[in-house]
């Protein structure tokens, strides 16, 4: 959480210092009417301007005129009133760009020395980050290369400056998969299929497309020279947008292409995981639903016993067990256990200092008293371990009866592969298709124990609540950002004001989008049975990604309002064409540098400065293979993969959606995927540690995310040809494409049977013969495990 406030900090400090704000009173007192009410729209009733901007648009379309300056001008007012209506500042063709409460600006003069001042600062911020990690990393091996160190992977980094870059650059997928799991290694294959895409779609729009913008479209961006490549510069009603049309097919096309064939190749990567997959893993299967009469370890072994075909099916079944007070001793044990080692820690690291001083304590939980702290947490655990074993013998010995602490969910282990999968197919095993819900189990040490026990009979109640708190989460999270931005630009910090006055119009901005992820997750944690902590980012990636979509990608459609967008959303969806096509032409300039500042955040990460910094506090303590325990993993809130991959596709779909309006996105985009392959080719599988793996559940949301980020782009492009095209000839063209789009969809979803082996794989020599992974752990409740 820390490291995600203070990268937002930061970078919140960059692109503010970089971005001129005209005054609103400058405005005004020149007379610059359309400006000075661009910068009071607040002030303004918002159905009148609302009137205002339809009027406009109903007149614009209904001019037929030869004149690109009058064509220009009359985009120019309608972008200014639009941007009225959504409550943004927007750049006029005589005033630079000025950021609003939502962080987001429009297209304006003088963007392109905004842009080239942010490559100049967040470049030299990147360099900076890149030669502090490469200096690091030669000091602090146990944080940058623990992975090759513990033979987790192979080779050996070379021990140079640079050696990192080759290491990764040389990273083959399917060679890391046993060693950083199926889910991290197709990061990389995401980031491997993005530049893909965005080299086949913007070598021809930058070097075709772009120069036809700029020397036949009109001239319409006047002297917003940013513009020049883009439809900012194409007037409306040009001949161009004949030309557009098509290409809008050839993108569908290559991004579909791209995903069925990555699709494609990831099935062959997931049979062979599944293939690998460790015997405890492949031959177990989660039930949850048990019926009374089968709550316990031997009923429960009996009935799939019974009902799988064959003799000696089942070789043991755990059904789950109330041990709530033997949990909460086994806490208070752990919790003794793990000061006294902190203790003891201490006392060594003092006696290799040539100081025998023993750690003492005192305060509250002493009575007052300074007490030795290796006596004091010892004679605990000597009080709790006897107790712990009496409560765990006594649970036990209930659990042997049928109902009583056995609850209602457990795990079956299987001899054999076959049995297992024979199993979790199974619907209906009774004449109530709720019982007996069959399912593959999460790795045993990923498991959430805590939601096994949760009384069921409250499991819906819960879900209601999450569901209800993630729905006032987004439609508060634009009032609470414009709400911390007032608050923060009414703060007065005296000398520092200067610099404070460039950070607080875009503080409620960043401060929300570094909070976001621990919100929701903390939400499902809490909410939601989940089972495991990897499931429970499985649903942040889908949740947080309709956010991102919302409050990222559509940010210039929304607005600050974003009750009345969803409204409209919902009411009147056909509006939605018209909507995106009036405000997000206006927006690419943002995006440009919304790309160019992600390569800071992504060198920020590359450093693990928070890692870094936790080590060299616990090695004060600890030697240094304790202290890399203590200091390990990095924020999984933020920097999750179910949070990187949410943020990921949002880049990829940024580069998909604005790529055609503006070609020079696709550029900036290619940069952005380019250095998440060269960074994570190194720490994911080098530096951090390794996670729970779900074979590639997050992969297949990614691309199923691209289909919507897909459907996006032909819906706002059907829109801008409506809108501005001489006739419907360019939006009949284009309108095709979502319907292709939805069916591509479906396709997807029908054609690619990637959770399970077939049947048909279960019985063949790769599959008998494949050499297993080990794992760790056992499909039993900790507690009930004696030590």
């Amino acid at each position: 959480m820390v490291r995600s406030g203070l990268s937002a900090l930061i970078a919140a400090i960059c692109i503010a210092a970089s971005t001129a704000a005209a005054p609103i009173e400058d405005a005004c007192a020149t007379g610059e009417v359309a400006s000075c009410i661009a910068a009071r729209g607040g002030e303004r009733d918002e159905v009148q301007l609302l009137q205002e901007r339809l009027s406009l648009n109903s007149r614009l379309h209904r001019t037929q005129t030869a004149d690109a300056h009058v064509a220009a001008s009359e985009v120019n007012a309608s972008q200014k009133l639009d941007s009225i209506d959504l409550g943004i500042v927007a750049a006029t063709t005589t005033s630079t760009t000025t950021e609003s409460a939502d962080g987001l600006t429009l297209n304006g003069v003088g963007d392109l020395v905004t842009l080239l001042s942010g490559i100049a600062m967040y470049g030299f911020l990147t360099i900076c980050c890149v030669l502090f990690f490469s200096y690091a990393r030669l000091s602090y091996p146990m944080i940058y290369t623990y992975n090759a160190m513990s033979g987790l992977v192979d080779p050996m980094p070379a021990d140079t400056m640079w050696g990192w870059v080759r290491a990764s650059m040389n990273v083959k997928v399917e060679e890391v998969i046993d060693s950083i799991g199926l889910d991290q290694a197709m990061m990389l294959e995401f980031s491997n299929m993005m530049m893909r895409i965005l080299a086949t779609i913007g070598i021809p729009m930058i070097f075709v497309i772009g120069p036809m913008n700029c020397a036949f479209g009109g001239n319409a961006a006047g002297e917003d020279h940013l513009s020049y490549l883009s439809f900012g510069n194409v007037e409306f009603y040009s001949w161009l947008y004949w030309v557009h049309a098509p290409c809008v097919w050839g993108v569908v096309f290559v991004v579909q292409i791209n995903i069925f064939s990555a699709q494609r190749r990831f099935l062959r990567l997931r049979y062979e995981w599944l293939r690998k997959m460790a015997n405890l893993r492949a031959n177990t299967v989660m039930v949850d639903n048990i019926p009374e009469e089968f709550q316990s370890d031997a009923k429960l072994g009996e009935f799939f016993e019974r009902i799988i075909p064959g003799d000696k099916n089942v070789k043991v079944a755990h059904v789950t067990k109330d041990t709530t007070h033997l949990l909460h001793l086994v806490t208070e044990l752990k919790q003794a256990e793990d000061e006294l080692q902190k203790a003891n820690g201490m006392f060594e690291k003092n006696k290799a200092d040539g100081n025998g001083r023993r750690p003492r304590l005192g305060g509250i939980c002493c009575g007052g008293r300074d007490v030795d702290s290796i006596d004091y947490y010892t004679k605990i655990i000597e009080d709790l371990r006897p107790k712990v074993e009496e409560e765990r013998k006594r649970v036990l010995t209930e659990a042997e009866k049928v109902g009583g602490v056995n609850l209602n969910n457990g795990f079956v282990v299987f001899n054999d592969l076959t049995s297992a999968q024979v199993a979790v197919r199974l619907t209906g095993i009774t004449e109530d298709y709720t019982d007996f819900i069959v399912e593959d189990p999460p790795e045993p040490l990923d498991i959430q124990w805590a939601d096994f026990t949760q009384d069921p009979t409250a499991r819906q109640g819960r879900t209601i609540l999450g569901y209800a708190l993630t729905a006032a989460l987004f439609f508060a999270y634009m009032p609470l950002v414009v709400t911390i931005t007032n608050v923060a630009e009414l703060v007065d910090l005296g000398p520092l004001e200067s610099v404070w006055s460039s950070v607080a119009p875009t503080a409620g901005l960043q401060i929300m989008v570094a909070f976001l992820p621990t919100f929701l997750i903390h939400i499902y944690k809490h909410c939601f049975t989940l089972r495991a902590a990897a499931w429970a980012q499985h649903k942040l990636q889908s949740w947080y990604f309709w956010f991102q979509m919302f409050f990222v990608v559509l940010l210039a459609a929304v607005g600050t309002n974003v009750a009345a967008f969803t409204e409209a959303l919902f009411t009147d969806p056909f509006s939605m064409f018209g909507v995106l096509a009036d405000t997000m032409p206006y927006a690419t300039h943002y995006y440009m540098n919304y790309l160019v500042l992600s390569w800071l955040s992504q060198s920020m990460v590359l450093t693990r400065y928070v890692v870094l910094s936790k080590f060299k506090f616990f090695s004060q303590i600890f030697e240094e293979e304790e202290a890399r325990k203590w200091a390990e993993p990095e924020d999984q809130d933020y920097y999750g993969i179910g949070s990187r991959s949410a943020q990921w596709v949002t880049f990829a779909i940024v580069g998909i959606v604005y790529g055609t309006l503006s070609p020079p996105i696709c550029f900036f985009c290619f940069i952005t995927f380019a250095l998440k392959r060269l960074y994570f080719g190194y720490l994911l599988v080098f530096a951090e540690t390794k996670k729970p793996d779900l074979g590639g559940a997050f992969w297949v949301m990614i691309l199923r995310h691209m289909f919507v980020g897909l459907l996006l782009y032909t819906i706002l492009m059907t829109g801008v040809f409506y809108r501005r095209a001489a006739n419907s000839g360019p939006m009949l063209i284009c309108l095709p494409s979502m319907f292709y789009v939805i069916w591509s969809m479906q396709r997807f979803q029908s054609s690619f049977q990637w959770e399970k082996l077939p049947f048909k794989e279960l019985t063949e020599e790769s599959t008998m013969d494949a050499e297993k992974r080990t794992l760790d752990g056992r499909y039993l409740q900790p507690e009930l495990i004696a030590s």
